[in-house]
């Protein structure tokens, strides 16, 4: 796998940070030492998969900002949409579907007057 481990640091680093966890408690939910979660924050280390898979769960971000940065990521209120309408059952996530998009067509044709 390549990936630039500077910016997989930084990434992580962020994600840390605006969850508030320290790396010490990051290194105790990853099952990791300190000194390895320091190493791969400052981008002088590759984590182990297990390692970055228990990362991406412990501080919930996208598998994709890890191996796809060139995607934009969702915003927190799409990434809420998203799991409510996996929650919802069959005929609610068909209704969603139809509901949605009716509502775009109605938007499409309201910019295209414009």
């Amino acid at each position: 796998m390549h990936y630039d481990m500077k910016r997989v640091g930084k990434v992580i680093q962020a994600a840390r940070a605006s969850k508030g966890i320290t790396q010490t408690v990051l290194a105790d939910r990853v099952e990791a030492s300190l000194r390895t979660v320091i190493a791969i924050e400052n981008g002088k280390r590759n984590p182990t998969f297990e390692t970055l898979y228990k990362i991406i769960h412990v501080l919930s971000i996208p598998a994709d900002l890890i191996f796809r940065p060139d995607v934009p990521s969702a915003t927190p209120e799409q990434e809420q949409f998203i799991r409510e309408f996996l929650d919802a059952g069959e005929s609610e996530q068909g209704l969603s579907i139809v509901a949605s998009r009716a509502i775009w067509r109605e938007l499409r044709n309201i910019s295209s007057k414009k």
